[in-house]
């Protein structure tokens, strides 16, 4: 069985060592391994091999010599995808990186990162991780990953996108929920962080919460 959560490490010791790390966040089903530093008791259950990236601000991403090359030394190849023209690191065993920045007001597709050759995918709803993350001591790594509301917010957000993989989205949203519902400092962060969003937004994530019988505030804490 492949160590997916070795690759993890590995792919960030390699952005820390390219000093971009601190400029990304871990957004995504990653989250989910880094919350077990956050929760106590958390067993996160990653069950894929894909992790995300965003870039808040892609210009400010400065390589020290090559990101594709020092993620080429530890086996991942650079496709670049012929419709979007972002850029996909992939393993020989699987493993696949992807950066991801929010959309601009031009709406082009994809935003190159900072001095480097990467191309970032422009996705909607990834405001919501700006200023919306936690850092995590990681094995002795800083990790910025996005905040348990702001992982549960844009998963809902998403949801209907989702294809094949909603229905396990639901299930880590409602794990998480457990969680958060016994914090008072992360149940007071949802709440205030779902107000502050747009009403379109809230909509969405309403209707999405209403599909599968879900309610957010109905805390202890």
């Amino acid at each position: 069985m492949i160590d997916y959560e070795k690759h993890f490490k590995e792919v960030l010791l390699t952005l820390e060592s390219e000093g971009i790390l601190n400029n990304i966040i871990v957004v995504g089903s990653w989250c989910l391994l880094l919350y077990k530093y956050v929760f106590s008791n958390f067993e996160p259950s990653i069950r894929t091999t894909d992790v995300d990236f965003f870039v808040p601000n892609p210009k400010s991403i400065k390589e020290k010599n090559s990101v594709i090359n020092s993620l080429r030394e530890i086996n991942y190849d650079l496709v670049i995808d012929c419709l979007s023209n972002k850029s996909i690191f992939i393993s020989h065993d699987g493993f696949e990186l992807e950066f991801l920045t929010r959309v601009a007001r031009d709406m082009i597709s994809t935003v190159k990162l900072g001095n480097t050759n990467i191309y970032a995918e422009a996705l909607s709803y990834t405001d919501i991780f700006i200023g919306n993350y936690i850092v995590v001591n990681y094995e002795g790594l800083l990790v910025k990953v996005a905040s348990p509301s702001s992982y549960i917010l844009q998963k809902l957000l998403v949801n209907e996108q989702r294809g094949e993989k909603k229905q396990k989205d639901i299930e880590s949203i409602k794990t998480i929920l457990l969680f958060i519902e016994s914090s008072k400092k992360y149940s007071k962060e949802l709440k205030d962080l779902y107000s502050a969003l747009p009403n379109k937004w809230k909509k969405k994530i309403d209707v999405t919460l209403t599909n599968n019988d879900i309610k957010l505030f109905e805390f202890k804490g």
